[in-house]
């Protein structure tokens, strides 16, 4: 018999979780954008969401979740569901999803 080892996930690590209704920021990438609106974008070539913090408009970032049912609906990405790895590029002040690389 094999065991696996459960390791929790610590909120530090760089991981924006995708549910039915909402995208879900770990503790770490919220404090970084350092807002609480957020403007989100899509790129269709290289599968990649972007979310950025904005002074004013955008969508309400709520503790760590954005409700993005109408993204999802808007860009066509509906039946992406779970955890993926994202990072904060320091530069363009923005968080990088990639809907192709499934944690």
């Amino acid at each position: 018999m094999a065991f696996e080892i459960y390791r929790p996930r610590s909120s530090r690590e760089n991981v924006v979780a995708l549910t039915k209704h909402h995208i879900r920021l770990s503790r770490k990438l919220v404090d970084k954008l350092g807002t609480d609106r957020v403007e989100v974008a899509y790129d269709r070539d290289s599968n990649k969401l972007r979310i950025r913090g904005t002074e004013e408009g955008g969508l309400m970032l709520n503790k760590n979740k954005i409700g993005a049912r109408g993204i999802f609906k808007y860009f066509d990405i509906e039946g992406k569901k779970g955890n993926f790895a994202a990072d904060y590029n320091e530069k363009e002040k923005a968080i990088f999803v990639d809907l192709n690389q499934f944690r």
